[in-house]
């Protein structure tokens, strides 16, 4: 294991109900949070009138803005700082998914240091030392926004996303019973999401930390089996809590100790995608993951081979036919949940070649020529793998 430092300063509140907290757990020099909420139905589900009951019985004014987009635009961000400055809101309360919590941060830090957003995400970009307290309420189990830095934006004008370091949102209210409004295929798609950033450290070509491949494993085998407990029954609060456990396990900073960077090809290649497209991220990466691991697992197939024998329990011995049976495997499962298998699953548009072809250029740009790490994927071998996602598995 490598040398490493580990941090997380947000305060995780889990348990069904523990919204009703909500108005005890923002600090108390803080009286008028901005809600960032996502678009969606949370207006008509009782989501938000039971979050602005909590948070004005608790003696305090909200300050509103427009709801947030599923690709967070970089107006909203704008949006919000502005108000933030106008109506001097001194917190902000993120309800929904990752672009509700990715669009709350950039709001946090912009409003606090005076900065536009565009500087943080593609201008000077600098340090983010200071932010506006940020409360995370995820809806959903996807990104792991609610635990940690990271934040996401679109481009409005050039459709291209980019992400930036903000601050760590300070506390996140954990609730499974406000993830049971969310549709079965939502659930799925943002499972792909948590499996996807699990792999990213799994795959990255790293094997001198046992314990941390088998922490990895660990949360492959529990979110695969909560996500075949959903799918038997939508209203099972006991595996919707156990996904939104593993999507803070997997993308809150635990996964990454000692490690060394993440493969991040298959995000890498998604969020140039949803920028353009204006597609679900997680139904992306869940289109994307078994293609490129179809590719990678023929050129590297020792860490497939693994993955075959310790979540699938596959007892070949050949790793290039132990790690052929992995993918095989996966697939299977993929289908059995009723994972998308095409773009065409997950959105009505063309996605034709030419613009494919600007997607993968706009993510090697970004990427400083190629995206991956275990296997780089150059301009064409990524525009190879987009198109592999027309087709069906």
């Amino acid at each position: 294991m490598r040398a490493f430092n580990y941090y997380s300063p947000t305060n995780i509140v889990f348990g069904n109900g523990r919204i009703s907290e909500i108005g005890n757990l923002i600090n108390s020099e803080c009286r008028k949070p901005l809600l960032v909420m996502n678009k969606g139905p949370f207006r008509q589900n009782g989501i938000y009138d039971q979050i602005k009951k909590y948070i004005v019985s608790s003696g305090r004014e909200l300050i509103e803005m427009n709801d947030i987009d599923s690709n967070p635009r970089l107006s909203s961000a704008r949006e919000g700082t502005r108000i933030c400055k106008e109506k001097k809101a001194d917190c902000i309360i993120a309800v929904g998914g990752g672009s509700a919590m990715d669009c709350a941060k950039v709001i946090g830090a912009s409003a606090a240091s005076g900065t536009d957003p565009y500087e943080l995400l593609w201008g000077s970009k600098p340090e983010v030392t200071v932010s506006l307290p940020v409360i995370a309420v995820p809806t959903i189990a996807a990104t792991g926004s609610e635990c940690n830095p990271t934040a996401v934006i679109v481009n409005d004008e050039t459709k291209e996303k980019y992400f930036c370091n903000c601050i760590h949102p300070v506390t996140t209210i954990l609730d499974p019973e406000l993830t049971l409004t969310v549709p079965l295929k939502l659930a799925i798609w943002g499972t792909m999401d948590i499996l996807s950033h699990t792999f990213e450290y799994y795959f990255n070509g790293d094997t001198n930390s046992e314990s941390q491949l088998r922490l990895s494993e660990s949360i492959i085998h529990a979110t695969m089996k909560a996500l075949d407990d959903l799918v038997k029954n939508p209203d099972d609060v006991q595996a919707r809590g156990e996904l939104i456990w593993c999507s803070i396990m997997a993308w809150g900073g635990l996964t990454k100790i000692g490690r060394g960077e993440p493969d991040m090809a298959c995000h890498g290649l998604e969020e140039s995608f949803s920028g353009w497209f204006d597609t679900h991220h997680g139904a992306c990466l869940g289109v994307l993951t078994p293609r490129w691991m179809d590719i990678v697992s023929k050129k590297i197939p020792e860490p497939f081979a693994r993955f075959g024998r310790n979540i699938f329990y596959i007892e070949e011995k050949d790793n290039i036919k132990a790690a052929a049976a992995a993918v095989a495997e996966y697939k299977t499962w993929l289908k059995q949940v009723g994972a998308p298998d095409t773009y065409f699953d997950i959105g009505s548009k063309d996605f034709s070649d030419e613009d494919l072809k600007h997607v993968a250029e706009t993510s090697c740009r970004i990427y400083n020529g190629a995206v991956g790490r275990l296997y780089k994927f150059d301009k064409e071998e990524s525009l190879n793998l987009l198109k592999s996602g027309k087709v069906k598995l």
